[in-house]
């Protein structure tokens, strides 16, 4: 029985002991544990510091290429500049021109135009138009009694050679102006308008008259004959592009103020006219505003 009681009490001592020794392995390991940590942290740390080292010199290579980039652009941007405003300092004169050779060959077509139609209703009529000239060849054959003169008798127009009709003379004058005989239409105009100053077509013949100066660079003369459309035949279908040509006539000349003033009088009596932008064209090339022009208007 006593020995029972000092085995268990040689137990009880040896207890403490056992713990003790337990506790100080578990803190040696907790801390192997934590210096491996703190070497896993410093290793990541250093990691991270290599990454953001190589991203911020990333960062500076991209902000260094962007600026010569944009230096390189402003470079091209002047350049470009430069050749388009020396392109449009070529470009301008030739445009002009061209819009005056544009503005004849509308003139042109128009006349053209209004022509073929007169052309097509006078068709029809043609075969009694024969008729009337065989009768009138038969009449001028025979001398006409002389009227006894009169002190107040106005002047007639010259007699046309026999044969010669107002509508035949016409069709021929314009067909050689529309093929580019300008010699023998001027000539031919110029008949039509000596023996029929009177009839429908009088303005349109005095009209072509001019526009075959004006074609070939006879502008003074075309000046004149214009304006014999515009002072003989007032309010005719000509009267807007004899006005109208009549200034770009001048615009050639050294007469660039009287030709800013017709140009100024053709948008006030015609500012719906296609040729009106035209005209507004010209008068910011002579440098004048498209205000009506304070000269008297012919009515």
């Amino acid at each position: 029985m006593l020995l029972s009681r000092i085995a268990v009490s040689a137990i009880l001592l040896s207890i403490p002991a056992l713990t003790f020794a337990q506790r100080r392995e578990d803190i040696l390991s907790i801390q192997r544990d934590v210096a491996q940590l703190q070497d896993q942290i410093k290793q990541l740390q250093a990691g991270q510091d290599q990454k953001l080292a190589a991203l911020q010199t990333l960062i500076q290579q991209a902000v260094e290429e962007s600026a010569k980039l944009n230096v390189a652009l402003g470079s091209m941007q002047k350049g470009v500049t430069e050749r388009l405003t020396e392109q449009q300092a070529r470009v301008v004169a030739p445009v002009a021109t061209l819009g005056t050779k544009v503005d004849e060959m509308s003139g042109d077509l128009r006349a053209l135009r209004e022509n073929v139609s007169d052309l097509t209703a006078r068709l029809g009529s043609l075969d009694n138009k024969l008729t009337d000239i065989s009768s009138a060849i038969r009449t001028l054959s025979q001398p006409p009694v002389a009227p006894p003169p009169s002190a107040s008798a106005v002047p007639a127009s010259p007699v046309p050679p026999p044969g010669t009709t107002a509508d035949g003379l016409w069709q021929s004058a314009f067909r050689d102006y529309s093929s580019g005989k300008d010699q023998l239409a001027m000539s031919q105009f110029n008949d039509f308008l000596k023996y029929f100053p009177q009839t429908e077509n009088a303005p349109s013949a005095q009209f072509y008259v001019a526009q075959i100066y004006y074609r070939n660079k006879q502008f003074d003369d075309a000046v004149q004959a214009f304006d014999a459309v515009l002072e003989r035949y007032p309010e005719n279908p000509k009267t807007p592009d004899s006005l109208y040509y009549k200034g770009a006539a001048l615009m050639n000349t050294t007469r660039r103020s009287e030709a800013a003033d017709e140009f100024k009088e053709f948008l006030d009596r015609y500012p719906s006219h296609t040729l009106a932008a035209n005209a507004q064209a010209h008068l910011r090339t002579l440098g004048a505003s498209g205000r009506p022009s304070s000269r008297t208007k012919r009515r």
